[in-house]
């Protein structure tokens, strides 16, 4: 529903006159124009902390472009892009009329030649989309608009252009409830995933659901990856067409095309299907492992790929065929991670780098949960900090409380055993935080505090020889505030990050505590320095100094710059590999993410995928990823 404009909101955009706003959203504002010649056209203009990026702009620019190529039958044409205020925004044809997800709950679900005639108008959209070249990726019932006309999608085309943007890579842009499989596993998208969505949309449109249920995430992933569709009461010929589309392989859904020839033909019992069937058996695949606590935190291990080896439960008859049956590989293995209200995602593949091994949530205190070797379950440890050792056998973590001799420690836990030792530290008043392993594994560094009141101060930090069982104290005068010592990279040297007034910049040293030198000032967000530096310490990463969305790559030896690039990332989290680094993002609908990103700004994959809410509750960072 349209609302007045506000205070705020420009009158005149790119040429266009406003007239009042139809909504706001993670990606931008939508206005209601007219253009020169009286037409109405909707306008989307992006948020300015997706325009900071130009060169996403020009990408943004040249995708939406390609859009305007979708021939305008039922779908939003594509009037006009631009940019205002270096803010892209993008015109299309006003279509007035609900969408789909606001008619269902009010007038009931389509049946007969009205679900027909939408199955055919949504089709032919697709059609027209894909032969302009291009996929949808978010094809949903809120993207569907019931117009005077006949049924209309929109929104096509900017999925992909926003992709590399947001906290979401362009794989994993879309709602969970209407996602195809290979979408879900974060693989390669392309036409058939928009056939997948078509389906679950024109199911809902029959029976007001969802085909897949649309509760929790790890439900509804769980049964898009390994379930059948409740498909309800769709009669035929209808019902066997969104089984093709809801094949579990990409490879055996039919096009658009396809689709189309098989809704117009009259008889029932001659739209047989279009693509080849896979043959009608089974694998037999693990239930899913759920390990429960006091706190209810379960893991799922849930199985990938696994579209390449299901069938329908309902298959038409089969017409032979020369084409080749395509088996895809298998995908990565999703690690369902459900908390007691809200759902966060990990996924993992054998080809990774690094491996989830350690999280932590917070309740009353945060608790670490360290994943058992060899295993996708992860048990619950009570300490102030901790990370597992390189090899992930050990676990270093801080008791809460001092010792009884008043000193602080820190425990060293063989994980697979459980049997530990403790190691003194400092003693009070002064306290450790930031456990940090060396490359490796021979060592621990500790940063020693002092805390006056509300006040903490970094007094220099800890080394400690879990084998020896003994700690090394070290004091470094002079610094101010609360600031974590880290491994450069190498075991013979360490870093803090050091504000003065001339603002911030890591300060390496020696194990005893003498400075060696100063590397370039960093800038924006306080970086945590154990995630700074790239294997082998030759490079490290962090905001450049007084900018705030682009991030540089130094030379630790010489300070050179590397490279600088933009990125949707807001705290990088550490080196992947050699070339990739992996942050924190925020996307569109509540949700945040952990991606991987090379050194272009350019997102790569999405290692985990959780709610605003959830992710409040998690934290990660570079050494609680285990490197096999």
């Amino acid at each position: 529903m349209a609302t007045p404009l506000r205070p705020t909101d420009p009158r005149v955009l790119g040429g266009y006159r406003l007239e009042a706003v139809l909504g706001e959203g993670g990606q931008g504002i939508v206005y209601l124009g007219e253009g020169p010649a009286g037409e109405r056209v909707a306008i989307k203009w992006l948020r300015p902390e997706l325009a900071a990026d130009q060169e996403m702009v020009r990408r943004f620019l040249r995708e939406v472009s390609a859009a305007k190529r979708v021939a305008p039958f039922c779908t939003a044409q594509v009037i006009d892009v631009g940019a205002e205020d270096a803010r892209p925004y993008i015109v299309s044809e006003y279509i007035e009329g609900q969408s789909l997800a606001q008619a269902i709950p009010q007038t009931g679900p389509r049946t007969g030649n009205a679900l027909h005639r939408l199955a055919i108008g949504t089709a032919t959209a697709l059609a027209a989309i894909h032969q302009a070249g291009i996929v949808h990726r978010d094809l949903k019932p809120p993207n569907v608009i019931l117009g005077s006309d006949g049924p209309r999608v929109i929104d096509f085309g900017i999925s992909k252009a926003l992709g590399s943007h947001t906290a979401l890579t362009s794989t994993m842009i879309g709602t969970p409830a209407y996602m195809a499989p290979e979408q879900l596993a974060g693989g390669p998208i392309g036409p058939a995933a928009d056939l997948f969505a078509w389906a679950g949309t024109i199911a809902y449109a029959a029976n007001g659901r969802a085909p897949f249920g649309n509760d929790t995430m790890p439900a509804v992933i769980n049964r898009v990856l390994r379930m059948q569709p409740d498909l309800g009461d769709i009669p035929q010929p209808l019902r066997g067409i969104l089984l093709d589309c809801l094949n579990k392989n990409p490879a055996l859904r039919p096009t658009a095309r396809q689709v189309i020839d098989r809704l117009l033909v009259s008889d029932p019992a001659a739209a047989r299907p279009t693509v080849p069937q896979l043959p009608a058996q089974r694998r037999g695949f693990p239930t899913l492992a759920v390990v429960t606590g006091a706190t209810a935190l379960a893991v799922i291990a849930a199985i990938g790929g696994v579209w390449a080896a299901t069938t329908n439960s309902e298959p038409p008859p089969v017409t032979r065929s020369s084409a080749p049956v395509v088996t895809p590989s298998p995908s990565p293995a999703p690690v369902v991670i459900d908390l007691d209200d809200t759902t966060a995602v990990a996924r993992e593949s054998p080809q990774d780098p690094a491996y989830l091994s350690i999280f932590w949530v917070k309740r009353e205190k945060w608790d670490a949960y360290v994943r058992e070797p060899g295993k996708t379950t992860f048990t619950r440890h009570s300490l102030a900090d901790a990370a597992p050792s390189p090899t992930g056998d050990r676990l270093a973590g801080i008791p809460w409380q001092y010792d009884d001799d008043d000193s602080d420690t820190v425990k060293i836990t063989q994980v697979s055993s459980g049997t530990s030792v403790t190691v003194k530290t400092v003693a009070k008043p002064l306290t450790t935080n930031y456990v940090h392993w060396s490359p490796d594994g021979t060592k621990v560094l500790l940063t020693s505090l002092k805390k006056t009141g509300d006040t903490t101060v970094t007094q220099g930090f800890v080394v400690v020889d879990p084998a020896a069982e003994t700690a090394a104290v070290v004091a470094v005068p002079g610094l101010k505030g609360d600031t974590a010592f880290a491994w450069t990279g190498t075991g013979d040297s360490v870093t803090t990050v050091v504000t003065d007034d001339d603002g911030q910049a890591p300060h390496v040293y020696d194990l005893t505590g003498r400075e060696l030198r100063t590397l370039p000032p960093i800038g924006g967000t306080l970086s945590d320095p154990r995630d700074m530096f790239s294997e082998g310490g030759g490079s490290f990463v962090a905001r450049c100094q007084d900018k705030d969305v682009t991030f540089c790559v130094w030379d630790t030896a010489t300070g050179a710059v590397l490279n600088e690039f933009e990125s949707g990332c807001d705290t990088v989290l550490g080196w992947w590999d050699a070339t990739h680094i992996f942050c924190t993002a925020v996307a569109d609908d509540d949700e945040d993410a952990v991606v991987v990103t090379d050194l272009e700004g350019v997102e790569t994959q999405t290692l985990i995928q959780a709610t605003d809410a959830a992710m409040d509750k998690l934290y990660f960072r570079s050494s609680y990823l285990h490197r096999p």
